[in-house]
């Protein structure tokens, strides 16, 4: 999916680093996982320090044996710096990253600048700065 139609998708764009990652039950009994996010800078949505949101499915298996897990959706390590395109939230609280693995990118910091790149595979990594750029115009364009 072309990054314009992953911004115009994403409810929420945010850039930040991934701050707790936990499994468990949600409050109607479904496998969830919350991954927690102190936010560095929003692209497009509500502004907020932390974000904390919710997925359908389970990191590794829980205490109980149960196993729950969704193909093609991205892990979070706590330390990793990411720019997150998130879907709304559905009846229950879930979200996820539009396109699953095409709207999460991870943040490289090994050279000189800053780069992305997607997950997913085959994205030629990007330097931070300009991706950014890239997405505030297409949203602008979108308004």
């Amino acid at each position: 999916m072309p990054l314009d139609q992953v911004t115009r998708k994403a409810v929420r764009i945010v850039h930040g680093t991934v701050s707790r990652v936990y499994s468990g039950y949600d409050e109607s009994g479904l496998p969830a996982t919350w991954i927690s996010l102190t936010v560095m800078r929003v692209l497009k949505g509500s502004d907020a320090p932390q974000l904390t949101f919710k997925q359908y499915g389970l990191v590794e298996p829980l205490p109980d044996g149960t196993i729950a897990r969704v193909a093609d959706l991205d892990r979070y390590r706590v330390g990793e710096e990411v720019v997150l395109f998130l879907r709304g939230d559905s009846r229950q609280g879930f979200t996820s990253p539009v396109g699953f693995s095409q709207g999460a990118y991870r943040v490289c910091r090994n050279g000189a600048a800053p780069q992305v790149h997607r997950d997913c595979g085959s994205a030629i990594p990007q330097h931070l700065d300009e991706f950014v750029s890239e997405i505030a115009r297409i949203t602008a364009t979108a308004s």
